[in-house]
């Protein structure tokens, strides 16, 4: 075993031999140049603190995150010597203030319903959003139809279509799974077709070329090819569907997440309802999680494909 790399050679014909780092070969040409300050320390304080400096380049992302957070927590917590608690409380509040929603409130039972309310919004408002963006996609006549609709329902505001959920199915669980699907499905929509699209430009051709039926079509040519476009677009609806599950909980019977941050602003208890609200954040990000394992374990060929994650030529 040799500590040693041969470079080619150049005009005269005879190579180089470059020390391969963290050998003894590579310590020792270090040493020399260093003017003996490695060979000193010793050569497994090198390779010490070559590890050290590797797993802090392999980890500076969530070492980066984690200080940043401590860093906001740390500001957060100082905002309590200036301002009164009571118009931002401070996580040394918070913390018990969840802890007692979580162990002896109703804060499990309300993160429940709001959970159960969100995937069963997101649910529908996937069936509805990609089958119609399918077809609108493949058809053209409902193309044309329907591309004025999407529009106006994707500019509507949320919040207006609250009072029409109510009126329709009432103040109970349906209105609000109804909301999160009716505010969800636009992304849905918008993104599925404008895959289709992409695929139909790229390879309208391929089904036909084989052989293929309309409905086969769609199932191995169009529903691949546009499953990165449905990504994108489902990450959209969750984040406005988070927001339907908040909106619908305050303002559709005062329940889940939503009612129970409404009552606590209600009784200007901050350091409960900041807890509340923490929660709400905690499902979104459990949500877009379980979104992206989901993509990464069924269809791991979207991430290997894309262009964030080819590797560097």
């Amino acid at each position: 075993m040799t500590a040693l790399q041969g470079t080619p050679a150049g005009d005269g014909g005879q190579g180089t031999a470059r020390a391969v780092p963290g050998s003894a070969a590579g310590v020792a040409q270090l040493d020399d140049v260093l003017g003996g300050a490695v060979g000193a320390a010793g050569p497994a304080s090198y390779r010490n603190a070559l590890g050290r400096a590797g797993w802090v380049r392999r980890h500076n992302t969530a070492v980066v995150g984690i200080l940043a957070v401590l860093v906001g927590i740390g500001i957060w917590q100082a905002t309590g010597l200036v301002m009164n608690p009571i118009f931002i409380s401070t996580p040394s509040l918070v913390a018990p203030a969840l802890w007692h929603l979580l162990f002896n409130g109703p804060l499990p039972g309300d993160f429940v319903r709001s959970l159960l309310e969100m995937i069963g919004g997101l649910a529908l408002a996937t069936v509805v959003g990609v089958g119609v963006g399918m077809l609108m996609g493949r058809v053209r006549i409902l193309e044309r139809a329907l591309e004025p609709l999407v529009a106006f329902g994707n500019a509507t505001p949320s919040i207006a279509l609250l009072p029409v959920m109510e009126i329709w199915f009432g103040f109970g669980e349906t209105a609000r799974v109804a909301f999160i699907m009716t505010i969800a499905v636009w992304p849905l929509v918008v993104n599925t077709h404008l895959g289709v699209r992409a695929v139909r430009g790229r390879l309208a051709d391929v089904g036909t070329t084989f052989g293929m039926s309309g409905w086969q079509q769609i199932r191995y040519v169009y529903l691949p090819g546009t499953l990165p476009f449905i990504f994108i677009g489902a990450r959209i609806a969750l984040a406005v569907g988070t927001v339907g599950m908040i909106l619908g909980g305050q303002e559709i019977g005062q329940v889940g997440l939503g009612g129970l941050v409404t009552v606590l602003g209600t009784r200007a208890e901050t350091a409960p309802m900041v807890a509340a609200v923490l929660t709400t954040t905690v499902l979104a990000l459990f949500l877009f999680w379980a979104l992206r394992q989901f993509q990464a374990r069924v269809f791991p060929w979207i991430a290997a494909t894309s262009a964030g994650r080819r590797a560097p030529r």
